[in-house]
């Protein structure tokens, strides 16, 4: 879902790429996953999850105080093929040696990579893990963002992109809207 300066949407090819637009964009990168965690009492989630979050939030930042105000009616799309991967060897490892941290299993659902922006950041919509590519996911995330909107299920979705190259993981986060919800900045979308 790339940005195209020429339609002012983003481009696949699909009918559905004319009713959606960009509204803010944001990455985040890491080559020590572990770097990624954030620490909270009770509280544990997979360091790729948090990697979502903070590319949601940039994005959610350059997005405009129309949307800020919307979270409430923001839902959150994360595409990604390793998902919590970190987490689940984890606890592999801690099953090995006799002994796994409650907390970690929580942390370890794939979901959580859609479901914590949502518990950290306030949105309050649809929220989906599609567990695959983002490159081979790219005609279901439109379907499932332009339904969402379409239906008025919410009013923007928070788009995150979860690639791993090597030990880099790295998360591209968007916030899409329907055409007729965006108003255009000042310096434009």
């Amino acid at each position: 879902m790339r940005d195209d300066a020429d339609r002012g949407g983003t481009t696949t090819g699909r009918d559905e790429a004319k009713t959606t637009r960009v509204a803010g964009e944001g990455l985040a990168s890491t080559a020590d996953l572990g770097a990624a965690r954030r620490s909270r009492a009770s509280f544990y989630a997979d360091p790729a999850a948090w990697l979502v979050v903070d590319a949601i939030e940039r994005a959610l930042d350059g997005a405009g105080e129309r949307v800020l105000a919307a979270r409430a009616e923001t839902g959150v799309l994360a595409v990604s093929a390793h998902a919590t991967r970190h987490t689940m060897r984890s606890i592999a490892r801690q099953a090995a040696a006799g002994r796994v941290s409650p907390l970690r299993f929580a942390g370890a659902s794939p979901g959580s990579l859609a479901g914590l922006p949502c518990i950290v950041l306030g949105l309050r919509g649809p929220s989906l893990l599609l567990g695959m590519a983002p490159e081979t996911a790219r005609t279901a995330a439109l379907a499932v963002v332009s339904n969402w909107l379409a239906t008025r299920q919410c009013r923007y979705v928070a788009v995150a992109e979860h690639t791993v190259a090597g030990t880099v993981h790295t998360v591209r986060g968007r916030i899409l809207g329907a055409r007729e919800t965006l108003v255009p900045s000042p310096g434009g979308l």
